[in-house]
């Protein structure tokens, strides 16, 4: 085969595998004691993965194999708006779908790593900067908060939200922050800002320009964040103004936008795997 050949080959592989519904390489196999999280993996890399070819095809970009130029590219433009880990896990979901591909990881590349070591250093500055405070004196108890759920438990708590309409709204969220985006900038989204396409959703800032945003893939999954995101819209008839609103206790759509302590709030209604009773509203 020739190398152009091999070149469109490959192309056709990666737009066939940029929707998320998983082909035979993204069926995990069972391993013995970690089944479930081998399975939850693959379905994150899936999710990753078709992000990543998405941007590629807007960009006109190759996905597979990708320069790690395009790599490095793609994973700055989400430096600012991706927990480090997450960012880590999409590298990690690129070099994976190219070695089981046969072709070199574009994560080994000094342009990659320097990404992803950029995004950690910012995020121990901040880390450090929060703690430059002067200590109190005196033995001071440690503050103990419980961490937040991981992307498989946001996704089971989803799993138990209603379908009335705070139910479609804390899946919506709840979903989407199982993708890593942070609930700060989800909380602080207006639905101008929200572009769906065939391949899933697009969400950008007032201050974004042309061309960027976070790019969220559709998966073939009842626990799709696009889809998700469009019923929650729909139902609320959102168009304009912030996406994630308050549910008055009469089942009201209000305009005013959740506050920052909303998501913990849900989080820790929506762990709890019972029905409400009818008549009781506890939503924010």
């Amino acid at each position: 085969m020739t190398n152009h050949a091999k070149h469109a080959a490959d192309t056709a592989r990666a737009d066939s595998d940029a929707p998320a519904a998983p082909g035979k390489h993204d069926t995990a196999r069972p391993v013995p004691g970690g089944a479930p999280h081998a399975t939850e993996t693959r379905r994150l890399y899936a999710a990753d993965w078709a992000a990543f070819a998405a941007w590629c095809r807007a960009a006109g970009l190759a996905a597979l194999p990708a320069r790690p130029a395009t790599a490095a590219a793609y994973l700055g433009s989400l430096s600012a708006t991706l927990k480090p880990n997450t960012l880590a896990r999409r590298a990690a979901a690129i070099a994976d779908r190219h070695r089981r591909h046969g072709h070199p990881s574009p994560g080994a590349d000094p342009a990659v790593r320097a990404v992803l070591r950029a995004a950690r250093g910012a995020r121990d500055a901040a880390r450090d900067a929060g703690a430059g405070a002067p200590a109190a004196t005196g033995p001071t108890p440690p503050a103990r908060r419980q961490a937040p759920p991981g992307p498989a438990q946001l996704a089971r708590m989803a799993a138990r939200c209603p379908g009335d309409l705070s139910g479609l709204r804390d899946r919506a969220l709840l979903l989407l922050v199982a993708t890593g985006l942070e609930a700060g900038r989800l909380l602080a989204l207006d639905g101008e800002h929200v572009r769906f396409t065939a391949a899933g959703a697009v969400l950008a800032g007032p201050s974004a320009g042309a061309g960027e945003g976070v790019a969220i893939a559709r998966i073939a999954s009842p626990s799709c964040p696009v889809r998700a995101l469009q019923d929650w819209l729909n139902r609320s008839d959102t168009r304009f103004g912030p996406v994630f609103r308050k549910v008055d206790r009469w089942g009201n759509v209000e305009h005013r936008r959740l506050r920052p302590d909303a998501l913990r709030r849900i989080w820790r209604r929506r762990a709890v795997a019972r029905r409400p009773r009818p008549g009781v509203r506890t939503a924010p």
